[in-house]
């Protein structure tokens, strides 16, 4: 699993952000106020799970979350609701998450 790193685009002038492939095994998702999964996605539809910290003891489940083939998706990740840190992210299918124009990435929003 890799952990991904929060990209900060400024607001002035604006700035680009890298997309990582997908990992096979998944990847660590930093949470957070402001903080996001953006899932830029290729051909092929794909899923997203995201496995949130156990709380007060108990295992929490989210469902799958579908992104449709050549769409961009980003995924709020509140601490309050996946835990602070970071949150395990697994995928569907991680071909159509390759990199380069499509892939993963954790951004904040500017201004939040």
């Amino acid at each position: 699993m890799a952990t991904l790193t929060v990209q900060s685009p400024v607001h002035r002038p604006a700035a680009a952000l890298t997309l990582s492939a997908a990992t096979a095994g998944g990847d660590q998702a930093p949470t957070g106020s402001g903080i996001a999964l953006l899932v830029a996605n290729g051909a092929t539809p794909t899923t997203v799970t995201l496995v949130p910290l156990t709380f007060d003891g108990m295992s929490v489940t989210f469902p799958a979350i579908t992104i449709a083939a050549s769409s961009t998706y980003l995924i709020p990740l509140p601490a309050s609701i996946y835990g602070a840190g970071t949150v395990a992210v697994t995928y569907g299918n991680v071909t159509t998450l390759g990199g380069g124009a499509v892939g993963v990435a954790a951004v904040t929003i500017p201004g939040s």
